[in-house]
């Protein structure tokens, strides 16, 4: 029977541009004992948390507490692995607006964290059962993943279409250990794919608007990959970049595929998100099979290695 789908159980989770190129030339942290400063924007103000319970709020907040313990626990790795590459960039050039914090609450721009507050508000009744899960997953998996010794890019995405996609694809950025992986079991999932529609109207308004590309009608060439990722777009002739693409048009993920009829378009997508690193419901769906965290880790980014 097939597994259904729960899109954005987390806003940050469906992200088209979660920002993890910004630290590629990061170095190594040397300090396991660090605290994590999160500067909270609408209070104005920096808050420390020990880095377990740092990286409790950040899996809570970017994977559904109920997954399999290897799957939270490969998650947790990606987690910790952001904020050592981040401990990194603010020692050599702070950033003026964290205000000596390693990172904000601004989802478009660093990694989704919550507070307890923000967790209880999210799990209510069940958010002592959850943080004590996931808790266990954080303290059971206290690595970092590396490769050639450095931390990763810590990539994630929801669910993919049934293969995850490479960072040159995606970003135009060849980064070895991101490269395209099977993950068949996430074109199993029931409400993996979805769609959207827009008359000529709504279509060309978004496209002058948040584009820049004045059209006068449905104007649209795609080119896909053997994957049936689409790896460019072209209104009226013009090239735009897919990912911003997808974005400005609410589709759920750069695997897509359109039918144009009289006076509208509709896009059929598969898979949430941008499709590279790991696939969370693959990694789920990995657990539930007996992969342990660091199987999962493996099959997502290649030739990488776990280091405490």
């Amino acid at each position: 029977m097939k597994e259904n789908f729960r899109c954005a159980v987390v806003l940050a989770v469906c992200l088209m541009l979660i920002p993890c190129l910004a630290f590629v030339n990061a170095g190594r942290s040397q300090n396991s004992g660090f605290t994590v400063g999160v500067y909270l924007t609408d209070e104005g103000r920096v808050e420390e948390f020990s880095l377990d319970d740092y990286v409790t709020g950040a899996v809570l907040a970017q994977m559904p507490a109920d997954f399999r313990e290897e799957a939270l626990k490969a998650q947790a790795v990606l987690a910790r692995t952001y904020i050592y590459r981040r401990y990194e960039a603010e020692q050599d050039s702070p950033t003026p607006a964290l205000h000596g914090a390693l990172i904000s609450d601004d989802e478009r721009i660093y990694q989704s964290f919550f507070t307890p507050e923000q967790a209880k508000e999210l799990y209510g009744d069940d958010y002592e059962k959850a943080r004590s899960k996931v808790k266990a997953a954080v303290q059971g998996a206290q690595g970092i993943l590396t490769y050639k010794d450095e931390p990763v890019t810590a990539a994630y995405h929801s669910a993919s279409s049934g293969s995850t996609e490479s960072a040159l694809n995606a970003w135009g950025q060849d980064i070895p250990y991101l490269q395209a992986a099977e993950s068949r079991s996430d074109a199993e999932l029931d409400g993996i794919e979805s769609k959207v529609t827009m008359d000529t109207e709504e279509f060309t308004a978004i496209s002058k608007e948040q584009l820049g590309v004045p059209l006068k009608d449905i104007d649209i060439e795609t080119e896909q990959n053997e994957r049936g990722y689409v790896t460019a777009v072209y209104l009226g002739g013009t090239k735009v970049n897919v990912q911003q693409f997808i974005q400005a048009f609410g589709i759920s993920s750069p695997c897509f595929t359109y039918e144009k009829t009289d006076g509208s378009v509709v896009f059929t997508a598969k898979g949430y998100g941008h499709l590279v690193g790991m696939s969370q419901y693959g990694a789920n769906a990995m657990a539930e099979k007996g992969s342990s965290y660091e199987e999962i880790l493996m099959h997502y980014f290649k030739g990488c290695k776990l280091r405490e």
